[in-house]
């Protein structure tokens, strides 16, 4: 058995235990920590820091957190977007986005369902919803994981009323963080959605060694995890990137907003600054350069669930609300990963009359296979030779993805025109037009097929063989 699962047995198997004594028979030791208020940690009037940060104290078991809330009003705008716009509970899109999470939300105000699973997820939209979800963004010690990296601030963000409520649990001293982790685990108690950016990799994983570091229970077990990078980067980060768009590799969150809602931070603390403010809170004891690390913390928040909000309404509405063809294309391989073929189509039409050669040689390339996988060979033949039209092969050798496109469509047009149009001298055409084109290792295949061509126009001249017996070999 691992570290991991030797520390999540014991976890399972109860709360922290006291110090050894006649109450602990087992004899374990709880862990303890004693502040260094001579070195390390200056003296901190926590009254002082809540009343300086707009927080209160609230008491645990472990002793007191402090608590810090903010409530952002419906009719409030975040850059383009109103506050209110960003509350959702759309199943059916969600699942869309990510379809691990079809059937996992709860059924409201409803009888349960009585039918198969497919009855289910179809009725997922009516009346089956995430009561509460939460948003949940850290800001830690460090970004390496592990033992030595801390979790000072834990934020939460949840609609409520149309209003998007921010509660931020901050970290006053190491000897704390057990009393935060319980305030956390409490307030994740009736969770049943959790939604992060990159959180499956960072941020619930953090959590979770703090909670098993402690030896206290982990609230995120049983919870539906929606993690909204990975759709983010499905729908975003292959834009091309000219005038402010999204460029490879650019789904940076504070990208996002920017990009999709024309969001501008006004003095923003920069992310490697953060680590050091609270370290000096902790040595001086004066909370003031904290704030704008509150404020980065909730303004991630609000940035997590428009972003989260916009990309449910792609999932609910279709080409109809992509903003532009790229945007479009991305949908679409979306839909097709979620099984939803014919709103795939949809985009993949919608894309395909983009101006833009990559996006319109890629959009035509997905309809083109899945007319042929259909059997629809006639309607295949169409794109393929629209691929090969899109632009001369002298202006996209630069383009090496439209290249390889165009190289696959002439291929694709000549086994159609050998084995459905019966037409040899086309097929032969366009299998010398792609050996002048093909990378050296295509060329071979494209040989054989060239020399089984020949041998067919040969033996159709010297009538050898009849239509039937030539065109079936």
């Amino acid at each position: 058995m691992d570290l991991s699962s030797r520390l999540r047995a014991i976890v399972k198997g109860g709360a922290a235990v006291p110090a050894t004594g006649a109450s602990n028979p087992g004899g374990l030791r709880e862990l303890t920590y004693v502040p260094d208020t001579g070195g390390y940690e200056g003296t901190l009037d926590l009254a002082r820091v809540a009343t300086l940060l707009g927080g209160r104290a609230t008491d645990t078991s472990f002793g007191p957190c402090l608590v810090i809330d903010r409530r952002y009003e419906a009719d409030r705008f975040h850059g383009s977007i109103r506050i209110g716009d960003c509350d959702t509970e759309d199943c059916e899109a969600l699942g869309m986005l990510d379809p691990s999470l079809r059937g996992a939300a709860r059924r409201v105000g409803r009888a349960p369902l009585q039918g198969s699973a497919e009855d289910d997820e179809e009725a997922c939209g009516e009346g089956r919803v995430f009561p509460r979800t939460v948003f949940i963004d850290l800001e830690t010690t460090g970004l390496s994981g592990g033992a030595g990296t801390l979790a000072f601030l834990v934020g939460c963000g949840y609609f409520d009323l149309g209003a998007f409520q921010v509660r931020q649990f901050l970290l006053t001293s190491h000897a704390g963080e057990r009393a935060l982790l319980a305030a956390v685990a409490d307030f994740f108690q009736d969770a049943d959605l959790i939604v992060t950016y990159n959180g499956k990799t960072f941020d619930v994983p953090v959590m979770e060694t703090r909670w098993m570091f402690h030896r206290l229970r982990m609230p995120l077990d049983a919870v539906p995890h929606f993690d909204m990078l990975h759709p983010a980067r499905r729908l975003w980060r292959s834009r091309a990137g000219s005038g402010g768009e999204i460029g490879e590799g650019g789904c940076r969150l504070s990208t996002l907003e920017h990009t999709l809602f024309g969001v501008h931070r006004i003095g923003d603390v920069p992310g490697f600054e953060i680590p050091g403010r609270f370290f000096n809170f902790l040595r001086s004891g004066d909370p003031r350069p904290l704030e704008p690390v509150l404020e980065h913390n909730r303004l991630d928040l609000v940035s997590l669930a428009a972003v989260m909000a916009r990309g449910l309404r792609l999932a609910r509405e279709g080409h109809m609300s992509c903003r532009d063809a790229a945007e479009a294309l991305a949908l679409g391989r979306v839909y097709e990963r979620a099984g939803s073929l014919d709103r795939a189509e949809g985009c993949y039409a919608c894309a395909a009359d983009s101006t833009t050669p990559e996006v319109r040689g890629e959009a035509l390339y997905r309809m083109g296979l899945r007319h042929r996988r259909e059997r629809r060979f006639a309607e295949a033949a169409v794109h393929w030779r629209a691929m090969i039209a899109l632009t001369e092969p002298r202006s996209i050798r630069r383009l090496a993805r439209l290249a390889d496109l165009r190289q696959f469509a002439v291929e694709a047009l000549a086994i159609h025109h050998e084995h459905r149009e019966r037409d040899l001298d086309g097929a032969r055409e366009l299998a010398l037009f792609a050996l002048q084109e093909a990378a050296t290792s295509r060329t071979q295949g494209i040989r054989h097929r060239l020399a089984r061509i020949d041998r067919k126009i040969s033996e159709q001249r010297m009538g050898k063989k009849t239509d039937a017996q030539l065109f079936s070999s």
